[in-house]
């Protein structure tokens, strides 16, 4: 009775199945918002029961929940939470149904709360296969399959290469480690005087497995393709969800289990994050799709979190992961505006369809300038802290160079946003957009209030993450 109360937050997640596929089998009268619904209790009921058992684990050798855990489980479930219901808003507009969409997107959630409490390589051999399947799936989810499926078909072609380098990399270790637990391998490692040089490749591609699936760069192109051609509720929940799960379980391998091999990991993590600022930085300015622009905006902000975090020290990852919080909540922001731009039924793809947006939805456009603000770190905004905490980590690590190519790749894409936001501004309306529902919002302000609330107290957020972070790991 005990393990089956622990294991509570992963039954209320996995209840929404038989639920959900009764409900779509015999009921008569279902909508979108029917199915949100029943997302919304299943993962609420997750979120308490993850805080009531959020030290207590039924198979500690394979799924540990601590503080560390427990806060990005929670991040997690909190933001699909959000995005679930916006996501109900599009598909009420398109009058589609969502039970695929809501099916595949919480099975991925429930993986990612796998993932993040892995504590065992087994864990990774089961969930990331599951996840590239379940991601091409997602792509899949437009009702024009023809449009999505050369996108999907490279995703699938690329995933089922790098779960190949995942299962050659995992079962090598086991092979000279005796064993797939990340604490044994760990432990193997720092006995060993000399260590064979297919350890020191096999730790080099699972990383690079969960860079692909993070989309950093130059693993990235299949996520560009992917937004620039899925509906708005598939481009957002890649945008914000994965990251969060990806993130976590990068920072756990690499600090539990890779960490006597920091020196040989730490080229490709530092090539990848400077890539990946370089790389989404510099193709914004060259975009007109505003969705295209905002996956790029996404890789630059991955290759931000990765350079904050590649010290694995404490401090570093704390600095990431308030970092994390606050792209979170401005590609949040974002897309819910995104949510709420349609002209004549169609939701709005380029750039130039928000010129002038100004004139006729202010609320919408201030909204927006203050979430582009946000991930340029101008002061006061809540970008800035994030920038800050990083920047002052890159200082005291001493870590001259990463600053300046920082500061770089800020100005190349911060001249973007600012075009961005003088076309809002200043040059005339050019489209009529269609009438904007409250609940779009409602969501804004409250985004904008909790944002207004850590920039006017942000060291509650730091301390507080400090000390969880500080404890888990």
């Amino acid at each position: 009775m005990q393990n089956w109360l622990i294991l509570l937050p992963e039954i209320s997640l996995l209840s929404f199945f038989p639920i959900s596929f009764l409900v779509n089998r015999y009921r008569s009268s279902k909508t979108s918002k029917t199915f949100f619904t029943l997302s919304k209790f299943s993962l609420l009921s997750s979120i308490f029961f993850t805080l009531i058992f959020y030290n207590q684990s039924v198979v500690p050798d394979l799924l540990l929940n601590n503080q560390y855990s427990t806060m990005f489980k929670l991040l997690l479930y909190a933001t699909a939470l959000v995005w679930f219901y916006l996501s109900s808003k599009w598909f009420l507009n398109k009058n589609r149904t969502s039970y695929n969409y809501y099916s595949i997107a919480m099975l991925m959630v429930f993986l990612f709360g796998i993932l993040i409490s892995a504590q065992n390589l087994k864990v990774l051999l089961f969930c990331i296969p599951l996840l590239c399947c379940l991601t091409y799936k997602l792509i899949l989810q437009h009702w024009d399959e023809e449009r999505v499926s050369h996108v999907a078909r490279n995703y699938l072609y690329f995933s089922m290469l790098f779960i190949l380098c995942l299962y050659l990399g995992v079962l090598c270790l086991r092979y000279y480690a005796g064993s797939f637990s990340a604490i044994t391998i760990k432990n193997w490692l720092q006995s060993q005087a000399v260590i064979a040089p297919e350890v020191y490749t096999s730790a080099v591609l699972i990383t690079m497995v969960l860079l692909f699936m993070m989309s950093a760069a130059p693993f990235h192109l299949w996520f560009v393709d992917t937004l620039s051609l899925s509906i708005l509720p598939v481009c957002g929940f890649l945008s914000i969800i994965p990251p969060l799960a990806y993130l976590s379980a990068l920072i756990f391998l690499t600090n539990g289990t890779f960490l006597p091999l920091y020196h040989n990991l730490m080229p490709l993590l530092h090539t990848v994050a400077i890539l990946s600022l370089f790389i989404g930085s510099l193709s914004t300015n060259e975009e007109n799709n505003i969705r295209r622009l905002f996956a790029f905006s996404t890789i630059y902000n991955l290759g931000f979190m990765l350079l904050g975090v590649l010290s694995f020290k404490s401090g570093a990852i704390v600095s990431s992961f308030v970092y994390t919080i606050i792209y979170v909540m401005a590609m949040t922001g974002i897309y819910t505006v995104f949510l709420g731009l349609k002209s004549k039924g169609d939701y709005l793809s380029d750039i130039s369809d928000i010129t002038g947006m100004s004139d006729t939805r202010p609320y919408l456009s201030a909204a927006f300038a203050v979430f582009i603000i946000s991930i340029i770190g101008v002061p006061p905004m809540l970008g800035f802290w994030g920038r800050l905490s990083l920047t002052d980590t890159l200082v005291l690590e001493e870590r001259w160079l990463d600053a300046v190519l920082l500061l770089c790749a800020l100005v190349i894409i911060a001249n973007t946003f600012i075009q961005i936001i003088r076309k809002i501004y200043f040059k005339p309306s050019m489209i009529h957009f269609d009438r904007t529902d409250k609940a779009i919002y409602i969501c804004l302000f409250v985004n904008l209030l909790l944002a207004m609330i850590i920039i006017l107290n942000p060291s509650y957020m730091l301390k507080y993450a400090e000390n969880i972070l500080s404890g888990g790991l």
